[in-house]
């Protein structure tokens, strides 16, 4: 599924596909940060560590991250 784009409201994030559908969810904390999104991935500053996320809000990979 593609990702159209993320929407942050309070302690999720909702993720929709390109014709506006949630797709999926990913549950966060108020200090974690989106950075971004593409098609396919969603990314999330969790501390000191980067949460690479599919469309439907599964774990795909984690990676360190510089501190802030």
């Amino acid at each position: 599924m593609e990702i159209g784009s993320v929407r942050r409201r309070g302690n999720v994030l909702d993720v929709f596909d390109v014709r506006g559908r949630i797709i999926g969810t990913i549950g966060i904390g108020s200090q974690d940060e989106l950075l971004q999104w593409t098609s396919d991935t969603v990314v999330v500053r969790r501390g000191r560590l980067i949460y690479h996320y599919d469309a439907r809000g599964r774990i795909k990979g984690i990676r360190p991250g510089s501190s802030r």
